[in-house]
C-alpha cells in the first residue's frame, strides 16, 4: 500500500497507523513508514508561535500536531512489531 511516484528523491510511504478516534480517511493524524527506514508523520500544521518554541527547526523542516491516542496507537505498535511486547491497551 506505498504511496510514491519513485521520482525524486522522496520517500516511498506506507500506511502504518492512525487515530483510532478519526472519522473516515480525511484530516486524521496518521503514521507512514518509509523504504528508507524513517517516518513521515500526518497531522494539523502549526504557525510559526509554535514553531518559535522548537529546538533547532531547520529550514528544511516542518511540523505538525498530532493527538495523544495516535501517538498512543503508534508506540503499541511499534513494540510490539520491534520488541515483541504487547502493551496492551492501557488508558490514556
Amino acid at each position: 500500500m506505498g504511496r510514491g511516484n519513485g521520482e525524486g528523491d522522496g520517500p516511498v510511504v506506507t500506511f502504518y497507523c492512525k487515530d483510532p478516534g478519526s472519522q473516515g480517511d480525511i484530516e486524521c493524524d496518521t503514521f507512514y513508514s518509509t523504504d528508507r527506514g524513517s517516518w513521515v508523520v500526518q497531522g494539523k500544521a502549526r504557525g510559526a508561535d509554535v514553531g518559535a518554541q522548537l529546538v533547532a527547526l531547520g529550514d528544511d523542516e516542518g511540523f505538525v500536531e498530532i493527538s495523544g491516542p495516535a501517538a498512543a496507537v503508534f508506540v503499541r505498535k511499534y513494540v510490539r512489531e520491534h520488541y515483541g511486547i504487547d502493551l496492551g491497551e492501557a488508558a490514556p
